[in-house]
């Protein structure tokens, strides 16, 4: 158990600044050619991981795992172009929807039971969501970054949802990663051909997706996926509520946003009753192996 946690909190630093170093990628290249960088890069460092471990990683090929690749390639392709669109801190705040979307996932996928107070803190967080976005003006808001945003922590949170039931079956998470970003590469390779305009690139901007693929896509994803084979799937999901504020620390000196006092008050209850979904989780499984 306590392996999990540790797992989970060093996902948490590697998703907490990787989206800082992928912006500064974004600045030379395109987002599909940023993604599909992402997918080379974790492709290269789950085989190199692999035999290191001893353990060469398996190309898995079946129904469930094409659905959760396909999932994979819109999340990561979505959160690049909203990279682009908003800034990281931006990005930090509105990918706690994830949150949300982790906890509905699971009671329709999962079959996890979820009471009437979470259901109304999750009302929350989407109020919550809804106020940080407000711009201060009309020009300040970009609707297609705000759309992206929160589309990619959605299927980030249908991938992982499937990622529990394979784990739960005995699948290795290097393996599984390498699957995804087989299929993400192939796939957005494809859409590369069809848009050559997509290929657009420069050392700085390689360098910068590749370093943040690394603590991303390979190190913070396998971690999470370490994590969830020994802790439950909401309560890893809540712990990363944590992750804007450091993204927020971490980005503020190189990208700044003025935010109002309303953008301040919804970031507040967004995390909140983030964190209070978490809360009552633990507290109503607590109660249950009590009257176990």
């Amino acid at each position: 158990m306590l392996k999990g946690y540790m797992y989970n909190t060093a996902s948490i630093l590697m998703m907490g600044v990787g989206p800082l170093i992928a912006k500064f990628g974004l600045q030379t290249i395109s987002a599909s050619t940023a993604a599909f960088i992402n997918a080379c890069t974790i492709i290269f460092a789950c085989y190199i991981w692999g035999h290191l471990l001893k353990r060469p990683v398996r190309f898995y090929v079946s129904k469930d795992m094409t659905i959760l690749s396909c999932c994979n390639v819109m999340g990561v392709l979505l959160m690049y172009v909203s990279l682009s669109l908003l800034s990281p801190v931006q990005i930090g705040f509105l990918g706690r929807f994830y949150t949300v979307f982790a906890v509905l996932l699971s009671f329709f996928m999962l079959k996890e039971n979820i009471s009437k107070i979470e259901w109304l803190l999750v009302l929350i967080a989407v109020g919550g969501t809804f106020l940080f976005i407000a711009p201060k003006d009309s020009g300040s808001l970009s609707i297609l970054g705000i759309i992206c945003a929160i589309m990619y922590t959605f299927f980030f949170a249908l991938s992982n949802v499937l990622v529990k039931q394979r784990m739960e079956k005995g699948i290795h998470s290097n393996s599984i990663l390498f699957t995804n970003s087989m299929w993400t590469g192939a796939l957005l390779g494809i859409y590369m051909l069809v848009f050559p305009s997509s290929w657009h690139v420069t050392q700085s901007g390689v360098s910068f997706t590749a370093i943040a693929s690394l603590m991303t896509g390979f190190l913070g994803t396998l971690f999470l996926y370490e994590a969830l084979k020994r802790i439950r799937f909401s309560i890893a999901n809540i712990m990363r509520a944590s992750s804007p504020v450091l993204l927020a620390f971490v980005s503020y000196p190189f990208f700044p946003v003025e935010l109002t006092l309303l953008n301040i008050i919804g970031a507040a209850i967004l995390l909140a009753s983030i964190m209070l979904i978490g809360i009552v989780d633990f507290k109503g499984r607590r109660v249950d192996k009590g009257l176990q």
